[in-house]
């Protein structure tokens, strides 16, 4: 990976390459778990030369196709028990499903051979894409897929830079769902097992008209109760509550032409994933008790060590603390994702020798989704999002593909853009904690909060990209092809944002009791007490605040409740060329009657992928105040 220099710090343009040598071989029987082209075998077999993948825009088998690519088919998922894309953890080589930023959401935050994205907003692209029926999902929300219905995936491994709509410095991941077909069926599934699990699915496939004209409707449900409990409230959390439906239709307009349109919706109503700290005291030791700022604040209040001790409690593996919990000033945790697609694919024959594909794609993703950051049950960091952020993705894509000289040249070009735009992506940041938290006489509770910051952002951000690309593959021999392919890309992309930070450096007393803490905590505002009228707070209003904070509840937000705030937007515009080159050598019979092997392919690759940065803009960079 290099950096490029042209690019401000911190926004850098990621151009990955890769240079792969390998070598494959079967025998007879060979043990090795693949996928099997559906069309071609009625049973389940592990055959490796039934394997066929179409990575590379062609049919053709694993063992002649000059890249690192694991296929699956309908039938080997379901015999692996595959379920859910984050279940190919472990099953496929160099692939981490990730788990959404800081791994407590449920998104898809796929790393290939260590190469991802950790980040998720809009303001960045993965490292590695995916694609549902030839559409890039532009998203990581809503984009850890259910394996209900699906011919086929395949997962690419290196930079994918002269094939694929988006191009990426990881790697890609294909889907491909299963086709509507001339004949009346279907088939239903239920799971049952441990931890409440319940999932049900059922598929219909419909011809309505008998040559021309065919449906097929599916619809999911995965749910189970959750496998790790929040020690502060008794919640379950890791859980399942997924629903998915997609209807398709599939018209023969002629020998020529086939048009496939698809719908899809998902609903996901989750929590979120369970997670412990880790403790960093010997360090800080080995450091003499360096510690960062907010634990050093907390310590100093709570007492030293509070944080660690913490972070250390005798939880059993199943078992971990968080305040996104029950009646608590920070709210119960929230994962919820809908999703909506529609897209449009038309495959039209023009001639014996050439073909044009056509992928009109749209794609709404909306999600609220809340974090604890910091692993303890301590309000430490946290981010919350108010509201239903929404964003919307357009994408459209035309493939050429052909052959001349009796087959022994192919190529594929094509033209890909992509328009994506996110409106008030709302969201909080907070750094805190709530303490002394007691019951007093009146049946209420008596709870000092301190704050020291919180950020609150509302942003709007466009993305733009556009690419042409192409590759030919040229047979120099019967053993011996020649692949080359290149690409333009160009991308901008653009963010406006709104943020109030909020600095109150106080102790606020839900009784109007006097508090001792400002006394024992270094805040850098200074320190008072506010005392709520009639002795109570609602510190609810966490979840709708903008620019300040109505700590006392007055009603108002006063000069000592506002931090700073402001606006600014960053932009960036970044393009590249991106080549790939390969040679392959297939082994001659001679040669694998040697070796004895049934067949062998040594191939030698380079390619390169181009991601662009992304728009960063950090707390605080604006200028001016009093926005509205």
């Amino acid at each position: 990976m290099k950096r490029n220099s042209r690019q401000l710090p911190g926004r850098s343009v990621f151009v990955r390459k890769a240079l792969v040598t390998s070598i494959a071989a079967s025998a007879l029987n060979a043990p090795l778990l693949i996928a099997q082209e559906q069309e071609e075998a009625a049973t389940p077999s592990y055959g490796i030369e039934e394997v066929v993948v179409s990575a590379r825009k062609i049919k053709e088998s694993t063992q002649d196709s000059p890249i690192s690519v694991s296929a699956f088919s309908a039938d080997s998922m379901k015999q692996l028990g595959v379920t859910n894309l984050k279940e190919f953890d472990g099953i496929v080589p160099g692939l981490n499903m990730g788990g959404g930023g800081n791994g407590v959401k449920g998104d898809s935050n796929p790393f290939i051979r260590g190469v991802g994205q950790r980040e998720t907003k809009v303001t960045i692209d993965g490292a590695v894409a995916t694609y549902v029926d030839g559409v890039y999902i532009g998203r990581a929300a809503g984009a850890l897929l259910d394996a209900v219905d699906v011919a086929s995936i395949e997962v690419l491994r290196g930079p994918q830079g002269t094939l694929f709509g988006k191009n990426t410095t990881g790697g890609a991941i294909v889907i491909q769902t299963a086709k509507p077909s001339p004949e009346f069926g279907g088939h239903a599934d239920v799971t049952v097992g441990n931890y409440g699990r319940r999932n049900a699915s059922i598929t219909v496939n419909a011809p309505i008209t008998d040559d021309t004209l065919f449906s097929r409707f599916t619809f999911a449900s995965t749910k189970n109760d959750g496998y790790s409990e929040n020690q502060v409230d008794g919640k379950n959390w890791s859980d399942d509550d997924r629903m998915m439906g997609i209807g398709q239709l599939r018209w023969i307009a002629s020998d020529t032409l086939t048009v496939d349109g698809l719908l899809s919706a998902t609903k996901t109503r989750q929590q979120s994933r369970g997670q412990k700290c880790l403790s960093l005291a010997p360090e800080y030791d080995a450091l003499g008790g360096l510690k960062p700022p907010l634990e050093k604040l907390v310590d100093d209040v709570l007492g030293e060590g509070t944080v660690q001790d913490n972070c250390n409690k005798d939880l059993a593996n199943d078992e971990f603390e968080s305040e996104l919990a029950s009646n608590n000033l920070f709210g119960t945790s929230v994962y919820e994702v809908d999703t909506y697609m529609a897209s449009v694919t038309a495959d039209w024959t023009i001639t014996e020798n050439l073909g044009f594909k056509s992928i009109s794609a749209w794609r709404r993703t909306e999600q609220t989704a809340d974090e604890d950051l910091d692993g303890t049950g301590l309000a430490l960091t946290g981010r919350k999002q108010p509201g239903n952020n929404r964003t919307e993705q357009y994408s459209q894509e035309f493939q050429f593909l052909g052959d001349t000289m009796d087959g022994r040249l192919r190529y594929v070009a094509g033209l890909f853009a992509f328009v994506e735009r996110t409106d008030n992506d709302a969201l909080q940041d907070y750094a805190g904690f709530a303490v002394n938290t007691v019951e007093n006489g009146s049946g209420g509770a008596t709870t000092d909060i301190l704050l020291p910051q919180s950020q609150y952002t509302v942003r709007d951000t466009h993305n733009e990209a556009w690419s042409v690309f192409g590759q030919v593959y040229f047979d120099i021999t019967e053993h011996i092809e020649l692949t080359v392919g290149l690409r333009y890309t160009d991308e901008e992309r653009r963010t406006d944002y709104k943020e109030g930070v909020y600095f109150p450096g106080s102790v606020f007393s839900t009784t109007g009791a006097t508090s001792n803490n400002c006394t024992n905590s270094t805040l850098q505002k200074g320190c008072q007490v506010l005392t709520a009228p009639g002795g109570s707070v609602d510190f609810n209003a966490f979840t709708d605040w903008e620019y300040g904070f109505d700590a006392d509840g007055s009603g108002d937000i006063e000069a000592n409740e506002v931090g700073l705030i402001g606006k600014d937007s960053g932009s960036r515009s970044d393009d590249a060329w991106t080549p790939s080159a390969s040679i392959k050598f297939l082994a001659t019979d001679e040669i694998l009657d040697t070796l004895h092997l049934d067949d062998g392919m040594m191939f030698f690759t380079y390619s390169e992928g181009f991601r662009s940065g992304g728009v960063t803009v950090a707390n605080g960079d604006f200028s001016g105040s009093g926005i509205k």
